[in-house]
C-alpha cells in the first residue's frame, strides 16, 4: 500500500519524483531499476491528472497534423514519437512482472483514421493527407480502406466518412490498468509511494534538495523530478524567479466518457478522425465487455478543472453517435472523466534540468505525455544517473526563449481556420457566404490582438484564441516574453526581416481574396526591397524606409489595385512594358492570338494595324517578332497612348523604328483612310466584356472602363473593329480579334456578315474560346 508519512517526518532519497501519472510513474520505475532510492509523490486518486482520463492511444502517426510537420520544433518532437513507438512492446512486457508479455492491457488492434464530411477541408483533409504522407515517408505499413468496410462503423448519413486508412501498429492501452501496473512495478522495485501533494521545492546553496508536502512534511533527496503535469507549475512558482523564463504550464481541460454500447458490441481498432478545431479528433477506443471510451474535448484554461462542463459533455456525446455509430444514442454513459493536459506557453514539452541544479522537469503536452513516457523515462534515467544521454532534448530544455517554429501569419491563419472549424463541427447553420465574412473579419482581429499581445512573439493558435478572453493568460504570456528578452539576447526584439514582411503580406492578401497572394507578395518585395532575400527565409533586418514602402504597396494590392500598376511593368512575350493608371494591362493569354495571327499572315514585310492598342503591347510585339513589318497602333485614349509611346522609346532597339502610334476612334469611318485596302494584318483587343457581367476589382475598379466594357452585349466596339478591318485589309488579309469567351459565336457571325472567310475560333491556355482569326474575302 502507499506510504502515508506522519507530520514533521523527514526522510531522504536519491530522487523524489513528483507526479504519479504515466510520466512520473514510468520515471520512478526506470530510476529504481538503476538502483536509485526513489520516492513517488501523488494522490492515489490522481486529481487533475491527464493520464486517468486519457484514451491512451499509442498514436504516433495518427496524431500528425500539417501544423506539426510544418514547424521545425514539431518535427523534432515527432522524431521523439518515432523512437517511442518502437519501445512500447518491450516496455509493456517489462512492467508486467513476468505474468504476461504486456499485450493483455492493449485494448485495440490498430487505428483506423476517418476523413468524414463534418470538418473543414483545410484542416481535416490537410491533416488526413499529412498522416498518410508521414506514413509513406517513414515506410510505416498502412492500408487504405473503404469506409463502408470498417466494421462497427455506422455514422449518421450527414456525417458520412469520405476516406479511411488503417494503421495496424498503432494500438491503445487501458490507461487505468497501465497506471496500476506501473504502481505495482514501482512498489516491487522498492519505490516509496507517497499519498500526498507536494506544495513547494526545498533548495539550499543553489540546488534542489527536496519538497515540502501540503501537510508540512519535508522529504529530502539528491535530485527532484517534476512530472506532475499542469500541477508542476505550482512547484516551479514556489522557487522565486525560477519560472521567469520557463514557459508556464496551463491546463488543456478535456472531457471523455465511458459508454456501454446498446448492443454489447465494440470496434476492434481505435476509430478516430484527424486532429481538428483546436483539439484532438473524435476517437472511439474499445475498452472490453461492450464498452467504449469516447474522447475528447480540449479547452485551454488558466487553471485545472475538476468537474466536467455541461457544454463539453453534450458536444462530445453528440459528436460520438453522429460520426461513428448511431445506436450509441441509446447506450448508457457509465462514466465521465475530466483530464487536464499540460500546455506550455509555447506549445512544446519541458524536458531537462532547470536552472536550479538538481531540479528536473518532464512534461508532455497535447496528448503525448503517456505515449512518450517509456522513452522519456529511460532518457531521464540515464541523465539523472550520470550516464551518457542518447536523445537530443536541448531544444525543449525548460528555461528557454519561446519556440517559434512558424510565422505569425501562419499562426493567425491557423487560429482563424480552427475557430471556424469549431462551428462546423457543431453543425452551425449560417448563410453560405457568411464564412467569407467571418474569415475576413477574424483575420484582422487576431492580427491586431497578436500585435497587442506582443510585437514579436506569437503563442500557438489555441493559446492566441484563448488569451483574448482570459486575462490571466495574457498576463502570463506578456511576462514570459518580457523576461525572455531580458535574459536571452537572441530573444530581443529584432527589426522585421524580408521573410517576416512577406509572410505577413501573403496573409493580408489572402484575406483580401487576391488570387495568388504569396506570388504577389514576393513580386512586391522584389520591387520594394531589391537586393534582399525574397524567398521568405531571410532574417536580415530591413531599413524602415524599405519596410514602409513595401507595406504601402501591399496595402494597395489588398485594395485590389493591379500588381502591374504597383510595380509599374508587365511582361508580354519577352518584352517588359511600362504600365500604369490609364493603360489597359496586357494579358499573357493574348500572346496566343499574336502568334497565330503572324502564322496566318504570310507577307514578308507586312503592313499591320493594331486597333485599341492601349499600352502598345500587341503592336510592339508584332514589330519585335516580325522584323521588317510596319505597324500602326491606334487608340482613342491620349492617356493610353502616352504609355504606348514610352514603351516604344524604351524598346526601340528591339522593335525597330517602324512602329508608330496615332490617336483615333475605331468608329470613325475616316480613320487611316490612306491605308484603305492596303493592310495585311489587323489585330485588336477591343473592350469586349458585357456591362452586366461582374468582374474582379482589378478590372472593374482600376483599369479604364472604356478599355474593358463593350456595352450591354459586349459587342459595341467589336462591331466597329470588324467594320474598320473590312475597310483596311487587302483581299486575303488577316483579322485577329480577341473577344469575351461567351461571345465566340456572336463574333464569328459578325465577321462572316462583314465578308470574311476562313473564320476560326481559338482557345486560350485555360481552354476558353478567346480569339478569332479570319481572312478578308478575295475580290
Amino acid at each position: 500500500m502507499p506510504h502515508t508519512p506522519a507530520p514533521d517526518q523527514t526522510s531522504g532519497h536519491d530522487v523524489i519524483v513528483v507526479g504519479n501519472g504515466a510520466l512520473g510513474s514510468s520515471a520512478a520505475v526506470e530510476l529504481a531499476r538503476r538502483g536509485a532510492s526513489v520516492a513517488l509523490i501523488g494522490r492515489t486518486h490522481r486529481p487533475y491528472a491527464a493520464s486517468t482520463a486519457a484514451g491512451a492511444m499509442l498514436g504516433c502517426f495518427g496524431e500528425v497534423t500539417t501544423a506539426l510537420v510544418d514547424n521545425e520544433y514539431g518535427r523534432l518532437k515527432f522524431d521523439l514519437d518515432l523512437k517511442a513507438k518502437d519501445i512500447w512492446p518491450e516496455w509493456l512486457e517489462g512492467i508486467s512482472g513476468g505474468s504476461s508479455d504486456g499485450r493483455d492491457i492493449l485494448t485495440a488492434t490498430g487505428t483506423t483514421v476517418l476523413l468524414n464530411s463534418v470538418g473543414t477541408a483545410g484542416i481535416d483533409s490537410g491533416n488526413f493527407h499529412a498522416i498518410r504522407s508521414m506514413l509513406e515517408k517513414h515506410d510505416e505499413p498502412y492500408e487504405t480502406v473503404d469506409p463502408a468496410d470498417v466494421a462497427w462503423l455506422d455514422p449518421d448519413p450527414n456525417s458520412r466518412p469520405l476516406q479511411a486508412l488503417h494503421i495496424p501498429s498503432e494500438h491503445a492501452v487501458d490507461s487505468g490498468r497501465l497506471l496500476l501496473r506501473l504502481e505495482r512495478t514501482a512498489r516491487d522495485l522498492g519505490v516509496t509511494l507517497v499519498d500526498g501533494h507536494a506544495a513547494s521545492v526545498i533548495s539550499e546553496g543553489g540546488r534542489a534538495c527536496g519538497v515540502v508536502l501540503d501537510n508540512g512534511e519535508r522529504l529530502l533527496a539528491g535530485q527532484v523530478l517534476l512530472a506532475g503535469g499542469v500541477g508542476t507549475q505550482d512547484l516551479v512558482d514556489s522557487v522565486p524567479g525560477l519560472g521567469d523564463c520557463i514557459p508556464r504550464l496551463v491546463a488543456g481541460y478535456g472531457v471523455s466518457a465511458l459508454v456501454t454500447t446498446q448492443d454489447g458490441t465494440q470496434p476492434d481498432s481505435v476509430i478516430r478522425t484527424p486532429n481538428r478545431a483546436f483539439a484532438c479528433g473524435l476517437h472511439i477506443v474499445p475498452r472490453g465487455a461492450g464498452r467504449v471510451y469516447v474522447g475528447a474535448t480540449n479547452i485551454v484554461s488558466p487553471r485545472p478543472l475538476a468537474d466536467p462542463v455541461m457544454r463539453d459533455i453534450l458536444f462530445l456525446l453528440e459528436c460520438s453517435h453522429r460520426q461513428t455509430r448511431r445506436n450509441l444514442w441509446t447506450s448508457t454513459v457509465v462514466g465521465v472523466n475530466v483530464g487536464n493536459r499540460p500546455i506550455s506557453l509555447d506549445g512544446f514539452p519541458l524536458l531537462g534540468e532547470t536552472p536550479l541544479s538538481g531540479l528536473w522537469m518532464m512534461t508532455g503536452t497535447y496528448r503525448d505525455g503517456l505515449f512518450l513516457s517509456p522513452l522519456l523515462a529511460q532518457e531521464f534515467g540515464r541523465r539523472m544517473s550520470g550516464e551518457t544521454p542518447q536523445l537530443d532534448l536541448d531544444p525543449f530544455t525548460p528555461e528557454r526563449p519561446p519556440l517559434q517554429g512558424v510565422s505569425r501569419r501562419a499562426i493567425v491563419d491557423t487560429t482563424v481556420e480552427h475557430t471556424l472549424a469549431t462551428g462546423y463541427e457543431q453543425h452551425w447553420q449560417v448563410p453560405t457566404d457568411w464564412q467569407e465574412f467571418f474569415d475576413v473579419a477574424l483575420k484582422p482581429t487576431y492580427d491586431a490582438w497578436a500585435e497587442e499581445l506582443d510585437p514579436e512573439f506569437t503563442p500557438q493558435p489555441d493559446l492566441l484564441a484563448a488569451s483574448r478572453t482570459e486575462p490571466l493568460l495574457t498576463k502570463w504570456l506578456r511576462a514570459y516574453y518580457d523576461n525572455c528578452r531580458a535574459r536571452f539576447p537572441q530573444a530581443a526584439r529584432r527589426p522585421r526581416s524580408a521573410g517576416d514582411l512577406i509572410d505577413d503580406a501573403a496573409g493580408l492578401l489572402a484575406a483580401a481574396r487576391v488570387p495568388e497572394p504569396r506570388a504577389d507578395a514576393l513580386a512586391l518585395a522584389a520591387h520594394a526591397m531589391p537586393g534582399h532575400d525574397q524567398d521568405g527565409g531571410a532574417d536580415e533586418p530591413l531599413p524602415e524606409k524599405e519596410s514602409e514602402a513595401f507595406r504601402s504597396l501591399v496595402a494597395r494590392r489588398a485594395e485590389r489595385e493591379p500588381l502591374e500598376y504597383l510595380v509599374g511593368r508587365a511582361r508580354f512575350f519577352d518584352l517588359e512594358l511600362e504600365v500604369g493608371e490609364g493603360a489597359y494591362i496586357p494579358r499573357r493569354r493574348t500572346e496566343a492570338m499574336v502568334t497565330e495571327a503572324l502564322a496566318r499572315c504570310t507577307a514578308e514585310r507586312p503592313r499591320v494595324v493594331d486597333l485599341c492598342t492601349g499600352s502598345g503591347a500587341v503592336a510592339l510585339a508584332v514589330g519585335a517578332l516580325r522584323p521588317g513589318s510596319t505597324v500602326t497602333g491606334v487608340d482613342n485614349s491620349a492617356s493610353a497612348l502616352r504609355w504606348a509611346e514610352r514603351n516604344r522609346s524604351g524598346l526601340a532597339p528591339r522593335v525597330g523604328s517602324d512602329v508608330d502610334f496615332v490617336e483615333g476612334d475605331v468608329t470613325d469611318e475616316r480613320l487611316l483612310t490612306d491605308l484603305g485596302g492596303r493592310v495585311d494584318l489587323v489585330t485588336a483587343v477591343p473592350p469586349n466584356v458585357p456591362d452586366r457581367i461582374q468582374l474582379v476589382p482589378e478590372l472593374s475598379d482600376h483599369q479604364p472602363r472604356a478599355a474593358v466594357r463593350g456595352g450591354w452585349d459586349g459587342l459595341d466596339t467589336v462591331r466597329s473593329v470588324v467594320t474598320a478591318a473590312a475597310r483596311l485589309l487587302t483581299p486575303g488579309g488577316v483579322l485577329a480579334v480577341e473577344h469575351h469567351d461567351a461571345l465566340a459565336d456572336a463574333v464569328a457571325d459578325l465577321v462572316r456578315d462583314a465578308g470574311f472567310t476562313s473564320v476560326t475560333s481559338h482557345t486560350d491556355g485555360d481552354g476558353h474560346p478567346r480569339f478569332l482569326i479570319a481572312r478578308r474575302a478575295s475580290a
